[in-house]
């Protein structure tokens, strides 16, 4: 009796070992760049890269990833600055109808609509708010150059 009651025993705790043991992922986020106060992390790179070659329809692979990933980092340190500028001018107003036309345009061009560009996103692993966040950060981009610059422009 005493060892089936020790092979019991020793079943539960193995059994729990294989259940409770590391079954976590680990993400590692890394900085990867410090501009002004901002920081680019190496998930921000991931979500940058990832959505730049599913907008433009390219296949999610290493080679693909290789060739967006510089242009991918000087996006995002472009608009680190952008942002630190717009919060530095407390720029508040875009064009909302800008932003809806580029979901819009960007929705169409993948063949579905904004709910099925949100799966896409969703299936890829994207986030979609840092998406349109950064597409705000544009058009929040343009209405202050213009107010800085509209007394010096000639038509």
């Amino acid at each position: 009796m005493k060892k089936f009651n020790s092979i019991k025993f020793l079943t539960i705790i193995i059994i729990n070992f294989f259940i409770f043991s590391n079954s976590y992922s680990q993400i590692e986020n890394k900085i990867i760049v410090k501009v002004g106060d901002s920081l680019v992390t190496s998930i921000d790179l991931q979500n940058d890269i990832l959505t730049t070659l599913v907008i433009n329809k390219q296949e999610i692979n290493q080679t693909n990833i290789d060739k967006v990933k510089d242009f991918s980092l000087k996006n995002l340190i472009s608009k680190a600055i952008k942002r630190s500028e717009i919060k530095k001018y407390a720029t508040k107003d875009f064009n909302s109808k800008d932003l809806k036309d580029y979901i819009k345009n960007i929705s169409k061009n993948l063949n579905t609509n904004q709910a099925g560009l949100k799966e896409i996103f969703k299936q890829n692993s994207i986030d979609y708010q840092t998406f349109e966040e950064s597409y705000k950060i544009e058009l929040l981009w343009n209405t202050l150059i213009f107010s800085i610059y509209k007394n010096q422009i000639n038509v």
